[in-house]
C-alpha cells in the first residue's frame, strides 16, 4: 500500500514537472501590422511595423529581431539591423513589442510583392537557432511608359510635330524630348524640347524644325516620377512621307499667294496697255486740231 502511494505520489511529482516544462516554453509570434505608403513606390521610402506577441512571458527573458531587406529594399541608415526588447520589468504588462523599420526602395525593385525575411528569437541575444519568417512588402512600379507618332510634317516650313502619349497608370513631370544626331532626321535648330507635365493617359505635341527621311526616328525621352526620380527611355517612331505629300490644304496657302500674284501682273499689264492707247488717243486728237 506504500508503495502504491509513493508511486502515485511520484506520478504526480512528474506530472507537475512536465506541465511546468511544458508552461515554460517561450512562444513569439510575428507579423507585419503596418505599411505606409501602400504601395510603396520605387526610389522611395516606405515605413513598416512589425509586432511581436508573447513578449509578456516571463519565460521569455525579453526577445531580439532582426530584418533582412533583401534585394529590393535599402534599410535606412538610422535603423539598427538587429533589435532586442531585454527581460524583466521592462516586459511586464506588455504583450506585444512594436517594431518600426524605414525602408528604401530601390528603383530598380520589380512591381508587385517585394519579399523582406525577419528572424527572431527568445532572450535579449538573436540566438545561433532563430526562427525565420518572410513577409511581403507591396510596390508600385513608377516607371512611365509612352507611345509617340509622327503627327504631321510640312515640307515648306520644314516642320515636324511628335505627337507623345503617356500610356502607364503614373503621371509625369518636366518631360523632355531629345532627338540625337542620327541618319534618317536632320534636325536644324535645338534638339531638345521641353514638354512639361504629362499626365496618365494623357498626351501632348512637340515640334522641331527638321528634315526627315523615310524609315525609323529615334527619340530620347526624360521624366521625373511620382517619386521625384529622374529617368531616361528611348523611343522610336517611324516617317513615311508619302503620307505627308499632295494633301488637301497643305499647299493651299502657297497657290493663293502664287494666283494673286499672276492677277496682279494681268492687272498691271492691262492698266499699261490702257495707258498706251489713252496716250496714243490724246496724240491723235491733238495733232487733228493743230491741223
Amino acid at each position: 500500500m506504500k508503495k502504491r502511494g509513493k508511486l502515485i505520489l511520484s506520478s504526480l511529482f512528474f506530472a507537475i514537472f512536465l506541465i511546468s516544462l511544458v508552461s515554460a516554453v517561450c512562444t513569439l509570434e510575428v507579423s507585419l501590422v503596418n505599411q505606409d505608403p501602400y504601395p510603396a513606390v520605387q526610389g522611395d521610402t516606405v515605413r513598416i511595423l512589425f509586432q511581436v506577441s508573447g513578449v509578456q512571458d516571463s519565460s521569455c527573458n525579453g526577445a531580439s529581431f532582426q530584418l533582412d531587406p533583401g534585394y529590393s529594399f535599402t534599410l535606412n541608415s538610422q535603423d539598427m539591423k538587429v533589435r532586442s526588447l531585454s527581460g524583466g520589468t521592462f516586459t511586464q504588462g506588455k504583450s506585444e513589442w512594436n517594431i518600426p523599420y524605414t525602408l528604401q526602395v530601390n528603383r530598380d525593385a520589380f512591381d508587385g510583392d517585394a519579399e523582406v525575411t525577419v528572424l527572431y528569437s527568445a532572450g535579449s541575444t538573436l540566438s545561433v537557432s532563430p526562427i525565420s519568417k518572410n513577409f511581403d512588402i507591396r510596390i508600385q512600379d513608377s516607371h512611365a511608359d509612352f507611345e509617340i507618332d509622327v503627327k504631321d510634317y510640312n515640307p515648306l516650313t520644314k516642320i515636324i510635330t511628335f505627337e507623345i502619349s503617356n500610356i502607364a497608370n503614373i503621371d509625369t513631370t518636366l518631360l523632355k524630348l531629345n532627338i540625337p544626331e542620327q541618319e534618317n532626321i536632320e534636325i536644324k535648330g535645338s534638339n531638345v524640347n521641353i514638354v512639361g507635365d504629362l499626365d496618365s493617359q494623357e498626351y501632348t505635341t512637340a515640334d522641331f524644325e527638321a528634315t526627315p527621311k523615310d524609315g525609323e526616328i529615334f527619340i530620347i525621352i526624360s521624366y521625373t516620377d511620382q517619386a521625384g526620380v529622374r529617368r531616361t527611355i528611348q523611343k522610336s517612331t517611324t516617317y513615311d512621307s508619302k503620307y505627308f505629300e499632295g494633301r488637301a490644304g497643305e499647299n493651299g496657302g502657297s497657290s493663293t499667294v502664287t494666283w494673286v500674284i499672276i492677277l496682279v501682273i494681268i492687272g498691271l499689264i492691262a492698266f499699261w496697255f490702257y495707258r498706251r492707247h489713252q496716250k496714243k488717243k490724246l496724240i491723235a486728237e491733238r495733232r487733228k486740231h493743230l491741223k
